[in-house]
């Protein structure tokens, strides 16, 4: 058995499930749930809720050789629903009939590996036949168990391997060490640096146009050129250097030389875009592309290492015919570099050049052009929606939310020019200009109105790559005379794809400012729980997907609650979005919700409408006038 598998479960860990089991219990009305643990002759109760019906207690261990419920869900993988085991005669006789407890409801828990850890179930001293509720809220659990688990398993691997990766690493270092020196070297010699990349040694540029002239256009064949481009180079420079993203070139070359079969031309077009030129005599060329781009991908989908750090490479592939595409190099060239643009913005594995990408690019051109100006001519604006407090329905915050509105392409959406201002750079400038905005905001409705009112703003992935970030915060809180406590920051699970040490860092001097941090759109991620564990959150924002479908939806009912509850055993505020009526606000009250947020106590709206909207109403007025306002 592998020695992670008996891994000691920290006291934490332990007390987030205990609340989870005693949660499901309480909903699916049973007096036993139970956490199950395998063992290499028994298996154990590593978790169990209090109830007096309960007959278990936390070590207590049941024999493999036993004829067992738990047992069989590890075996086959698969629910395992026993309606009364008294009626069957497989399962009259386990021994958790003889307790009293008749039926059962159990799925297999696992660790990342695969390989199984136990159980979660619940059990009843009645013929139960569990609803689909019941079976989805234990998937949910489940999957809670799994994430937690999955730390557990992260750890250990990433102890494990520090000692291994010592004489790799060191292996790399002499690498990198010659292919610099070789770089060194190279310059030195004209001809060379004129038509080979000095770092790994493929052809440049200028001798690809070469090959082309004197190969392709004099060929029959049937010709494809394809753009590899590592996406995130530029990222992993600015956050780990010149030496790791020329590590990340040398990496992707030396594959690239591994797996190009004879006959493909490669070259080096620059650090984080790499061409290769495809020819072949009959028809089948599309079936040899599509064999190479799905083991490009499949390649370049694992983790790199370069000291201690463990790096996600994202590529795109852009690929045009010749001449279908260009008859000239450069047309061709340019051809294929729209394609992979195309596919780097809308975020595809590939694209296959066609003529309408051209005019999709001159769209976005303009869009990009004019925002370069936006903050200049002042097109740029906050709006704020307002927060309640969900016990005495008082405004307590509003969310700083950013606009624009250009003179000649009208009122631009967020969802449309901020991922174009993160791919761009521009969004450390506009993120700073957010922030500034929204603090001097903050500092004269405190003066004017509340000194405990706040302001939530909304951090990107691009911001927290910006090493003075932390410090351009503090002086603004220091300018406005602002304190810390005032300000809430939001951000989003797609942060944590960059490196997640740097972002932790990040985090942890933002925490330690006094400002709260909030995890926006919270459920919808693959490891939200993993996040809130070792991230210092203060603040879980539920989806407003969630919220949406209460009325109609008890599994969604069900997963609210559980969300709620388990925030609080994090110790967690808990923000509702979206939401859209009475009922809706009425469920999160009832549920243990912190925070009001949604159309239905104020949508969006500018500074000086917010301020006749709220501020100069008396803070302390109960919701049901400012609806009275909204409503009118």
């Amino acid at each position: 058995m592998e020695s992670y598998r008996n891994l000691e479960i920290p006291s934490e860990i332990l007390k987030n499930w205990q609340g989870l089991i005693e949660h499901i219990a309480d909903i699916s009305s049973v007096p036993t749930s139970l956490i199950m643990r395998l063992s290499s002759d028994t298996i154990d109760v590593c978790v169990t809720n209090q109830h007096q019906d309960n007959p278990f207690c936390i070590g207590d261990q049941e024999s493999l050789n036993a004829n067992l419920l738990c047992k069989e869900v590890i075996r086959s993988q698969q629910p395992l629903i026993i309606e009364n085991a008294l009626k069957t005669s497989r399962w009259c006789d386990n021994p958790d009939a003889k307790l009293g407890l008749i039926s059962y409801c159990g799925l297999p828990v696992n660790w990342p590996t695969g390989k199984p850890f136990g159980t979660i179930c619940i059990l009843d001293n009645k013929e139960n036949g569990y609803t689909d509720s019941d079976l989805q809220l234990l998937k949910l659990f489940k999957q809670m168990v799994e994430n937690s688990l999955t730390i557990l398993y992260q750890q250990y691997v990433l102890e494990e391997k520090v000692t291994q990766r010592t004489a790799e690493l060191e292996v790399v270092n002499n690498q990198l060490a010659k292919a610099l020196d070789k770089y060194a070297a190279a310059e030195q010699v004209i001809q060379h640096q004129k038509y080979r990349n000095g770092l790994t040694g493929l052809p440049n540029i200028h001798e690809l146009e070469k090959y082309f002239n004197e190969h392709i256009l004099i060929s029959e064949n049937k010709t494809a050129l394809m753009h590899l481009r590592i996406t995130n180079l530029t990222q992993i420079r600015n956050n780990l250097g010149l030496l790791c993203s020329q590590h990340i070139t040398c990496y992707v070359a030396d594959k690239l030389k591994s797996l190009c079969p004879e006959g493909v031309y490669l070259a080096l077009l620059s650090d984080d875009d790499f061409a290769l030129v495809y020819q072949q005599e009959n028809e089948n060329l599309i079936v040899t592309l599509m064999e190479a781009i799905n083991s490009l991908l499949a390649e370049f989908s694992e983790t790199v290492s370069f000291q201690h750090h463990y790096i996600n490479l994202t590529r795109c592939i852009g690929i045009s015919y010749y001449p279908e595409h260009g008859n000239s190099f450069l047309e061709l060239m340019h051809n294929t570099s729209v394609a992979a643009s195309e596919c780097q913005t809308h975020n595809r594995d590939y694209q296959f050049f066609d003529v309408s990408l051209k005019a999709e690019l001159m769209d976005r051109f303009q869009l990009e052009s004019q925002l370069m100006h936006a903050l200049v001519n002042e097109e740029l604006s906050l709006h704020y929606q307002p927060l309640f407090d969900v016990q005495n329905e008082k405004l307590i915050g509003s969310e700083a939310l950013l606009r624009w509105h250009n003179p000649l392409l009208g009122s631009v959406g967020p969802d449309t020019f901020i991922p174009i201002a993160e791919e761009s750079g521009m969004m450390i400038e506009i993120g700073y200009f957010v922030l500034r905005s929204a603090i001097k905001q903050l500092a004269s409705w405190q003066r004017s109105y509340d000194d405990d009112f706040f302001v939530a703003v909304n951090l990107s992935p691009l911001q927290l790559t910006d090493l003075t970030l932390v410090d351009k915060i503090e002086t603004l809180l220091k300018t406005y005379n602002v304190s810390a406590k005032s300000l809430e920051v939001e951000i989003t699970e797609n942060v944590f794809m960059d490196d997640q040490e740097v972002i932790l860092n990040v985090l942890k001097r933002i925490d330690a400012l006094g400002i709260r941090i909030a995890l926006d759109d919270f459920g919808t991620g693959y490891s939200s729980l993993s996040y809130i564990h070792r991230f210092p959150f203060s603040i879980v924002k539920i989806d407003r997907s969630f919220i949406a479908s209460l009325e109609t939806s008890v599994v969604n009912q069900h997963l609210v609650t559980a969300i709620i509850s388990m925030a609080k055993a994090f110790n967690l505020t808990v923000v509702a979005e979206g939401i859209e009526d009475k009922e809706q606000a009425n469920f999160i009250q009832r549920a243990g919700g912190h925070v009001y947020q949604g159309y239905h106590f104020g949508r969006p709206m500018s500074v000086g409408a917010f301020s006749r909207q709220y501020m100069h109403n008396s803070l302390n007025s109960s919701l049901n006038s400012s609806s009275n306002k909204i409503n009118n």
